[in-house]
């Protein structure tokens, strides 16, 4: 339906019905009105949310194909349920996977997180929900500076945006204004989004007046109270007719255009070779040194209870391990999100002593690895419903993931964990230095970096060229699978500014591509660099200013394996100076040592004061005890083992305010 018909519907409706459309009511006759849900949810939109596979687990694929086939999948179902949305999607940066809600996001890049976003949203029938647009650590209040904000953490949402059914802001605070309620906030956003597509507030924590005249009309969890609310404040003049109307159309555009597409025949075909090889496809082997694949059948240690076929296995208690090893032993650790248990780390220390171990992470985040070191191989397996899946991998079946983020050796090695700037507010000191960008230029503690998978082959890159045509650059390579096997790698392509004069451009991710190779085959990539990629952010003129000069180009299998480098001279564009210079802020130029940034270099940055501490708000206070107990009560009766560990983290890290 054309915008000027739902303008002209609007203009015959009466204020009640306009009203009754928040929340999801269903006070148009006219039409025959989906449900405003999202099926992934269910009954609990928050605290217990927690799809299978997790975003992070699908960032692992690097392949938008099967995050478009994930996608379809969980549209077909809506619409089964005449559902108006396909699932609940994170469109935020990873910032720490060690922690639970990295989960709800595809990775620490926002070149990667916009291509599988993509994927995603169109992938569905129905389309997504959107949420957390600026990533992990939504009840804090988190100032961020210009560039990072467009070029990082803005960057899928405006690759991605216009596929979107609807864009949830997230309910932290952006340089000093509470998201849910800005209307210069979501109307930043919302030029990303198409006509059509809704805002929607966070589930029980905007409502009546706050959420009309903030992100949009459509609230979750809206009761009659907030409607009566909102007709109050027309009526008193506190917000305007005018203003209901703007709101809601695009509330309205959205539910003619589902009620449009529920009506045509829904394409429920999936690609079922897709779907089955998920385990395989989201696996990443971290290491292995030279033990994998096994000929002989290994002995299983673990939890039996975390997987689907568990009870077919004969897995045995992982303390039991050294009395009770094979030739091949395989550890399955599971419920891990506080470490790894220091009883079962000294029985696979004893018994990697004695025999090949193996240790294969099932949860859905990073931990730090102690035994890494001590066994033969180390599978992480962010979707793991399966032991026979498991078994199959370390028995032959390459795995084929990579890692979407930087696994370091600790917790405290990510800069939000910084104690030094981390106690004294959220604030974004780390500017474009989020993930690898700040591992691979400053000095770090990385165990596996960005992109790193192995497979049961290996690869050479040749042949490299580089050239720009018609203000595109152009990249092609070879790549050889030298072995007798099948793999699946991942090539990146990294772009680094010669000269260093605006900062933050030093191998960052342009372009990526996963290539399926038969043994000894050979493939030739060809790729392109957007105009776009050398642009920098410049805030006076909000505007992009393409940046010129002589640039690497690298091509490698991780952001640390490297295989082939060329330089060229960039045409178009200007030698400019965009955001902060050496001399007002020398640490974010200055590579190579750590990052300590001074609390002045800071300020200049974020243009605003540096606190020692964040602001006391109630919005951002943990949850009562209370609320904490009774929800993990009901969250137990309801949700899957494997998923447990991430919804007890929403429930203990949610205020009561939205949701417990």
């Amino acid at each position: 339906m054309e915008i000027d018909k739902i303008r002209g519907l609007i203009s015959v409706m009466k204020l009640q019905d306009k009203i009754a459309l928040v929340g999801g009511g269903n006070g148009i006759a006219a039409l025959d009105r989906p449900k405003l849900a999202v099926t992934d949810m269910g009954e609990y939109v928050l605290p217990y949310f927690a799809a299978e596979p997790s975003q992070l687990a699908l960032g692992c694929t690097f392949s938008p194909e099967i995050c478009a086939a994930v996608s379809k999948a969980r549209s077909v179902e809506a619409a089964s349920e005449r559902s108006a949305f396909s699932s609940a999607v994170g469109c935020g940066l990873i910032r720490d996977p060690m922690k639970q809600d990295a989960a709800q996001f595809f990775s620490e890049d926002a070149v990667v997180a916009a291509e599988l976003l993509k994927g995603y949203a169109t992938g569905c029938e129905l389309g997504c929900l959107f949420t957390d647009a600026l990533g992990q650590g939504r009840f804090v209040n988190r100032t961020i500076d210009s560039r990072a904000l467009n070029e990082l953490y803005l960057y899928p949402l405006k690759t991605a945006g216009k596929y979107a059914a609807a864009l949830q802001l997230d309910g932290g605070y952006l340089n000093g204004e509470y998201v849910c309620t800005s209307r210069s906030v979501a109307d930043k956003y919302i030029k990303y989004l198409s006509n059509d597509a809704m805002l929607v507030t966070q589930f029980g924590a905007v409502g009546g007046v706050d959420g009309i005249m903030g992100n949009g009309a459509y609230q979750l969890g809206a009761d009659e109270g907030t409607k009566k609310e909102i007709a109050r404040a027309v009526s008193d003049g506190t917000v305007t007719e005018n203003r209901i109307d703007g709101c809601i159309e695009r509330t309205l555009a959205f539910a003619v255009k589902t009620t449009e597409t529920l009506g045509k025949r829904q394409d429920d075909e999936l690609d079922d070779t897709t779907l089955a090889n998920l385990v395989y496809n989201t696996t990443v082997l971290l290491k292995n040194d030279g033990v994998l694949p096994v000929k002989k059948t290994p002995v299983l240690f673990g939890d039996a209870s975390f997987f689907d076929d568990g009870d077919k296995y004969a897995i045995k208690d992982p303390l039991t391990a050294p009395e009770k090893f094979g030739d091949v032993n395989i550890f399955l650790i599971t419920d891990y999100e506080k470490g790894v248990d220091a009883f079962v780390m000294k029985a696979i220390a004893k018994t990697a002593a004695e025999a090949l171990s193996i240790v294969v992470l099932c949860g859905g985040v990073a931990v730090p690895l102690p035994f890494d070191e001590l066994v033969g191989a180390v599978m992480y397996c962010p979707y793991s419903p399966s032991v026979a899946a498991i078994v199959a991998m370390v028995c032959g079946v390459s795995p084929r993931g990579h890692l979407p983020f930087s696994w370091c050796a600790d917790r405290d090695a990510y800069p939000c964990n910084n104690a030094k700037f981390a106690q004294r507010g959220d604030f974004r000191y780390e500017s474009m230095y989020n993930g690898y960008l700040l591992f691979n230029n400053f000095m770090s503690r990385v165990r596996y970096p960005f992109g790193h998978g192995l497979d049961y082959t290996t690869y050479d890159i040749n042949k490299l060229n580089v050239r720009c045509d018609d203000l595109d650059i152009k990249v092609d390579f070879v790549i050889k699978n030298k072995g007798e096997r099948s793999g699946s790698p991942v090539v990146q392509v990294y772009l680094t500014a010669i000269g260093g004069q605006v900062y933050g451009y030093s191998k960052r991710l342009v372009a990526f591509k996963r290539v399926d190779l038969g043994k000894t085959e050979n493939a030739l990539i060809e790729l392109n660099i957007d105009l776009a990629d050398f642009a920098a952010y410049d805030e006076q003129n909000d505007a992009y200013i393409p940046v010129g000069g002589r640039y690497r180009i690298d091509v490698g299998l991780s952001s640390a394996d490297i295989r082939a480098s060329a330089e060229i001279k960039v045409p178009f564009g200007s030698r400019v100076k965009v955001g902060l210079s050496d001399t007002a802020a020398p640490a974010y130029y200055k590579t190579g040592g750590l990052f300590e940034p001074t609390a002045p270099q800071i300020e200049k940055l974020l243009k605003v004061p540096f606190i020692k501490k964040a602001d006391d708000r109630p919005d951002i206070d943990p949850p009562s005890p209370s609320n904490v107990k009774r929800a993990l009560k009901k969250a137990e009766k309801t949700v899957p083992p494997r998923l447990m560990g991430q919804v007890k983290y929403k429930i203990e890290h949610t205020p009561d305010k939205y949701g417990n």
